[in-house]
């Protein structure tokens, strides 16, 4: 069965993929991280879970009522979506390159940045789709980092940077003051929402998409 793009996953554009990705609360940081780096929304496929769901929340802080998502039963309508598309893959192995030097995307080409889950991994026909197997480098005594930890790194760096050097995939949306006291504008338990976010609008329902 062919999987059509989301009307949301427009050209020049990148979306967020989590494969198989076991932990809510992973979940939840992705959709804030994606959010955050300006990503046009989340595709959640295999076993990954999907909002609503109050661990996704307690984490996301609105961010999963702010993205469009969409979800994908498997990894063969994953790769069908993928068509096409600019893969950059987190994953440690043979092939991989360090995110301080991997290539800036095509203009205009859509982008996926795909992580998968920590224990068993990317499995083999991700990896061969990838369009660039990315790597972070690890200094210290452990191997690996947390999924959401290398999502956040690899959402801002260059690899997601349009190859103009505009900021086409990781657009700025302004600026805004932080509150006192509060290092980000995420809304914590027993806080009211801060101006201007979407549930102080009352937008509380995105685009989801089962594809």
């Amino acid at each position: 069965m062919s999987v059509s793009c989301p009307q949301w996953w427009g050209e020049g554009r990148a979306i967020a993929v989590a494969h198989d990705v076991r932990s809510m609360h992973n979940i939840g940081a992705v959709f804030r991280t994606a959010d955050g780096a300006g990503f046009a929304g989340v595709v959640l496929s295999g076993i990954s879970g999907a909002p609503p769901d109050p661990r996704i929340a307690k984490v996301a802080l609105g961010a999963e009522q702010a993205l469009p998502f969409a979800r994908v039963p498997d990894l063969d309508r994953l790769l069908d979506l993928l068509d096409g598309v600019w893969v950059l893959l987190l994953e440690q192995h043979d092939h991989s390159v360090s995110l301080t030097h991997a290539p800036s995307p095509p203009t205009g080409r859509r982008v996926a940045l795909v992580v998968c889950g920590e224990i068993d991994g990317a499995p083999p026909e991700l990896v061969t789709r990838a369009d660039v197997i990315l790597e972070i480098p690890m200094l210290g005594s452990k191997e690996s980092l947390n999924v959401s930890v290398a999502f956040g790194i690899g959402a801002y760096s260059s690899a997601v940077t349009a190859s103009d050097g505009e900021t086409g995939l990781v657009r700025n949306r302004g600026r805004h003051p932080l509150r006192e006291g509060v290092l980000t504008r995420g809304v914590t338990q027993g806080e009211a929402p801060s101006a201007g976010s979407p549930a102080s609008r009352g937008e509380t329902n995105v685009a989801r998409s089962s594809l």
